[in-house]
């Protein structure tokens, strides 16, 4: 017994380490092997049941195992868009330039820069001299340059009518130099630029006091905190019930399922009802028991908005359930046509809404994510009414940093952003909040500019959603009540294999989607990932459609549709499964 185990140990390291096997007959009995390959098999996960971004870098893995490591791939999985708006980048730059210029540095050591707290500085004049000498150096100074004028117009006209327009400059400045943490957290002139960005972007006219706005990296990281310090006030418990739009953003449902022991309710939506919701589906909104309403919309990976009749009933819910808290990624907005309808719109009080407008620009690498989380959230008020018991127990973790007062949930937030302790630290970069305020003001302060940049990001995303279409020789379906995005697609899988004749969809439904997957990766360098993960039908898959250009999306297209028709008369494939 004591020789077998310690054959089996050997045997299990050997697979471990990924050397080729032995043969069955080494050291010792053939069972000793049979035995180290069921362990391997166990330890193998099943690509279905794991992180669709887990599996995708299999997916990329298995591909360059078999065609090379430098061999091209046209990988339709990635979400961050393949283009940027470099107006707003380069004004950053720009600005990071004044800074600079603004405070210079001691004649002794000219490399060295000496910040003082309140430089007796005329920032007008000083930027005026600035630009003059900077703009026809080069053509991008020149582009960021006439954006930060645009943006002293319209802070000046719009956001702060009564203050000398050299503040606003100056707290760019001091921004720019990042030279001090964020005091406060959030900088004060983001809150009002972020109010008008709101109310453009989804019509929502609160004033800034309505709102407070927590910042993080991306909307997701932002998402992310706040569900966190719900769990950890109590304002989310294991076994409570979370509400999800369906199809749905994988990462949100492992996120309150497995991270926080929630049940996770799918509010049905299906292909055949073109996205509307199921009315059985819908009576998860009558649970008196609900606590909490998770939406992306426009959807990942359907990626349409909310149809009315789904967006009447959460209303509803509202209005029978107050304290029902409806945390939406709007991530996507600016990717469909201004002014579409929303539950933000509709109930903004119970509403977290969520945004990230580096990713509208290109600038995913940012990170840069916001939440407006309103004044008068159902979150303060379910603190507000806890028992003496359960306030005494949430309440210590803040009670340091908080002593004279009792913290409502935003100040909670910021606090939990720098694990408590150092929250005189909390906030974004400060260099990073001036780029998240010049995104938010593209579309205010260059409208017209923004809206030619709109447009043309519309017309690309939807030209290669046509020619992804137009390479798999297929019509999409068309949704006359909701708006979309184009960002991405949940392809049906079996549809392909039926527009290309009875034998091969008969043939194709005995293939694993995961052998589909993986023969497409190494037969025809293209990876896609599984939709099933993310809600979709059992032989579905995402694509995105960002990351490739027109052309790349129509042989996508080609590839799926070849790659679904060589079972139709199967041949061997000596990479296959």
């Amino acid at each position: 017994m004591g020789a077998d185990c310690l054959r089996a140990h050997v045997l299990l390291i050997w697979c471990l380490t990924g050397l080729p096997a032995p043969h069955p007959g080494a050291y010792g009995s053939p069972c000793v092997f049979a035995c180290c390959h069921r362990w391997s098999s166990i330890m193998e996960p099943d690509p279905l049941r794991i992180s669709p971004f887990s599996a995708k870098d299999m997916l990329v893995a298995h591909a360059r195992d078999v065609l090379g490591p430098d061999a091209a791939l046209l990988d339709a999985s990635r979400g961050g868009p393949n283009w940027q708006l470099r107006t707003v980048q380069c004004a950053w730059h720009v600005l990071g330039l004044y800074a600079d210029y603004c405070y210079g540095g001691p004649n002794d050591l000219p490399s060295v820069r000496v910040l003082a707290p309140d430089p007796p500085t005329d920032h007008a004049a000083h930027f005026r001299r600035f630009a003059d000498s900077v703009r026809d150096l080069r053509e991008s100074l020149c582009l960021g340059m006439e954006y930060v004028e645009r943006v002293w117009d319209y802070l000046h006209l719009e956001v702060y009518p009564d203050r000398w327009i050299g503040e606003s400059i100056g707290a760019f400045a001091l921004a720019m130099t990042a030279g001090y943490y964020p005091s406060p957290a959030t900088l004060d002139f983001l809150p009002p630029i972020a109010s008008r960005f709101l109310a453009r972007t989804f019509g929502v006219q609160q004033a800034p006091e309505d709102f407070d706005l927590f910042l993080g990296h991306g909307a997701t990281g932002t998402f992310g905190a706040v569900v966190a310090c719900m769990a950890r006030n109590e304002l989310l418990r294991p076994g409570d019930k979370v509400a999800m739009v369906w199809p749905w953003y994988e990462p949100m449902k492992d996120l309150f399922e497995n991270q926080y022991g929630c049940e996770v309710i799918p509010i049905q939506r299906r292909r055949e009802q073109l996205w509307e919701a199921d009315e059985s589906a819908l009576a998860a909104l009558d649970d008196p028991d609900l606590r909490l309403l998770v939406i992306v919309s426009p959807g990942n990976p359907v990626d349409t908005t909310l149809d009315d009749g789904l967006l009447s009933r959460i209303e509803q819910a509202v209005e029978r359930n107050p304290d029902l808290v409806i945390l939406c990624d709007y991530v996507y907005a600016n990717f469909v046509e201004t002014g579409y309808d929303n539950i933000l719109r509709r109930a903004w009080r119970n509403v977290v809404a969520f945004y990230a407008p580096s990713k509208d620009l290109g600038l995913v690498g940012a990170r840069l994510g916001v939440a407006w989380i309103p004044t008068a959230s159902p979150l303060n008020r379910r603190l507000l009414q806890m028992s003496p018991a359960r306030a005494r127990k949430v309440d210590a973790r803040y009670a340091s940093r908080s002593p004279r007062r009792r913290p409502g949930f935003y100040d909670r937030l910021v606090m939990d952003g720098s694990h408590v302790s150092f929250s005189h630290m909390a906030g974004l970069p400060t260099p990073s909040q001036v780029l998240l305020a010049l995104c938010m003001l593209f579309p205010l302060a260059a409208p017209d500019e923004a809206g030619h940049y709109f447009r043309w990001v519309r017309t690309e995303l939807r030209g290669r959603m046509e020619a992804l279409y137009d390479g798999l020789g297929m019509e999409r379906e068309s949704c006359t009540d909701v708006c979309r995005s184009n960002y991405c697609a949940l392809l049906p899988l079996d549809e392909v294999a039926a527009n290309q004749g009875p034998r091969c969809a008969e043939a194709f439904s005995r293939v694993p989607l995961w052998s589909f997957l993986e023969h497409l990766a190494h037969s025809r360098g293209t990876i896609i990932m599984p939709g099933p993960a993310f809600g979709g039908e059992a032989e579905s898959a995402r694509i995105c459609l960002t990351s490739l250009n027109k052309g790349a999306y129509r042989q996508v297209g080609r590839n799926i549709a070849e790659a679904v028709g060589d079972y139709t008369f199967p041949t061997p494939c000596q990479h296959c499964r």
